[in-house]
């Protein structure tokens, strides 16, 4: 099985933030080049539904190449 990362990045297409030391779900973090803010908890949810949809993506993948039709 392949190996990926998901990168999440701001609208400006940066994906670099500036995130405070305590990293909890209410917590305010903010894009590093054009300074727009988000809740650590909302981009932390976003990460794990594209990390879930990626893994499913993968596996269904595999079991089509394996020669098993999913529906």
């Amino acid at each position: 099985m392949t190996t990926g990362t998901i990168s999440v990045k701001c609208r400006c297409g940066s994906d670099k933030f500036n995130v405070p030391s305590t990293r909890r779900p209410s917590d305010t973090i903010s894009c590093a080049r054009c300074g727009a803010t988000g809740k650590y908890g909302d981009v932390t949810r976003t990460a794990r539904t594209q990390a879930k949809a990626a893994v499913e993506k993968q596996l269904k993948d595999a079991f089509k190449k394996a020669g098993f039709k999913l529906k």
